[in-house]
């Protein structure tokens, strides 16, 4: 009896827990299932110096274009038979690992979520052996440096990653951006456009939509720009940018806060839009003010004319472009920066209007001008290029002397010294040459003719690219 009640006992146990727990297992929420995050991307591809790849002599960024191929060269002499690459994805496998022969381009393959992808990665050696700097561009605290063997080298501030180099960190060394076989490059304050020697237009920024792509997303990596592979020139203001066409149309993209973009509103454009103006031969632009030139020699203008850098004779804001009363008729270069324009002919003669509080013009005085004023200090010495800073001004002559005048608080006059007190009358830089001029803020960049290039003034953001945290340089220091 004992037994037959321990089994009824028993019995009844399990069969109220089985209904307990079917219960229970009936109104419960289903188990969470997370959402795989792989996928098919390279999202950075490098080589680096490891245990697998002694013999480089540093790391290289591969160039991501789109999401069939990656480029990268390396050094001229560097040994590219057997290298590991790093690669940053998250892919559920990749395929070939281990070292490959990149003599010829190497096939990758990536698996994820069922799908797959492949990338072609195509490793170049340098044909330079020793390349060196051809041409500069700079921002208000950033430099870009392109070398004879198409790489582009950068540093300073990338708060708006007009560095391109995939994040929003400055960098206070030259630092090597993932691009290559440049031929020419263009920058401002807040985003950068390049072009390929195949003539692509590459470009990074945007918070403004000012690479015209439809958005205003910022861009980190170099994105291709097709609007601009045929512009003959590009101006990049605070933000916008600005394209001139073979046919003399000017286009433009961006912030359009002061009615730059001369479309009647202050709406941002994400898209470039036609400025109303025809038949333009070069254009300058800083800030929020545009120069151009027709091909007829006539000079027109538009922006904020806050100083009366539109030579006007007054100080009201022109938000579509209007005639300028030129100084000469044979005017050649034209260079707007820090509110100031600066004009030459073709005999060297300058001529500027606009701001003038910290001497920045040359004239011996502090005064800004409305209108366009002869800097007779130069009558003897031709000018062939000038760079407007903020708060003051660099000149180079045909010989290639450098002439500064203005600010010194930051050292920009380039004499070894700092000074309260601005410089009136142009001071000679004795003993640099430089072929070319860069740097529409408080640093100041020159491009020696042995292809070193050289600054002075303020280190904000690491601009001068020592590599310290000093916060001026009163005198030139080589960069690289």
């Amino acid at each position: 009896m004992r037994n037959r009640f321990n089994f009824f006992q028993s019995f009844s146990f399990f069969l109220s827990l089985f209904f307990i727990v079917a219960f229970i297992g009936c109104n419960k929420e289903p188990l969470y299932t997370p959402t795989s995050n792989s996928s098919t991307a390279i999202y950075d591809f490098w080589l680096e110096k490891t245990i697998s790849n002694t013999t480089l002599n540093r790391a290289y960024q591969g160039m991501i274009l789109g999401d069939t191929t990656v480029r990268l060269m390396v050094d001229h002499g560097t040994d590219i038979t057997a290298l590991e690459p790093t690669i940053f994805s998250d892919a559920d496998s990749i395929a070939p690992k281990g070292k490959q022969n990149f003599s010829n381009p190497v096939k990758y393959t990536l698996w994820a979520n069922g799908k797959m992808a492949s990338y072609t990665v195509k490793i170049y050696v340098s044909p330079v052996q020793f390349p060196t700097i051809k041409t500069i561009a700079a921002g208000f605290s950033h430099i870009m440096a392109l070398k004879t063997d198409g790489t582009l080298w950068v540093c300073g501030n990338n708060s708006s990653s007009q560095l391109g180099l995939g994040d929003y960190s400055g960098r206070n060394r030259l630092t090597q951006a993932p691009i290559y076989d440049v031929d020419q490059i263009f920058t401002g304050d807040a985003a950068s456009v390049i072009k390929l020697k195949d003539g692509t237009a590459w470009g990074v920024g945007n918070q403004y939509g000012q690479l015209g792509l439809g958005h205003k997303n910022s861009i980190v990596n170099f994105t291709r720009v097709p609007f601009l592979d045929d512009a003959v020139q590009i101006a990049i203001t605070f933000g916008e940018v600005f394209a001139l066409k073979p046919d003399g149309t000017v286009w433009g993209a961006g912030r359009n806060i002061y009615k730059t973009l001369a479309q009647g509103d202050n709406e941002l454009r994400a898209t470039f839009v036609k400025i109303p103006i025809n038949n333009v031969k070069q254009l300058s632009g800083c800030g929020i003010d545009m120069i151009v030139q027709k091909n007829n020699g006539e000079l027109w203008g538009w922006g904020e004319n806050i100083s009366g850098q539109l030579g006007l004779g007054d100080n009201v804001k022109r938000s579509v472009p209007v005639l300028l009363p030129s100084p000469s008729t044979s005017i050649t270069k034209i260079f707007s920066g820090g509110s100031t324009t600066f004009l030459l002919d073709n005999a060297g003669k300058v001529w500027a209007a606009g701001a003038n509080a910290r001497g920045q013009m040359g004239l011996g005085d502090l005064a800004n001008r409305s209108s366009f004023t002869e800097l007779t200090f130069f009558n003897t010495i031709s000018i062939d290029a000038i760079m407007a800073h903020s708060g003051a001004t660099s000149f180079k002559d045909i010989n290639d002397n450098v002439w500064n005048v203005g600010d010194n608080v930051n050292g920009l006059m380039g004499l070894g010294t700092v000074s309260v007190i601005p410089y009136k009358i142009p001071v000679q830089l004795n003993g640099f040459l430089a072929t070319k001029l860069t740097g529409n803020g408080n640093t100041s960049y020159g491009l020696k003719t042995d292809g070193t290039l050289w600054a002075w003034g303020s280190n904000s953001s690491g601009a001068l690219g020592t590599g310290g945290d000093s916060t001026y340089s009163s005198f030139p220091i080589q960069i690289k």
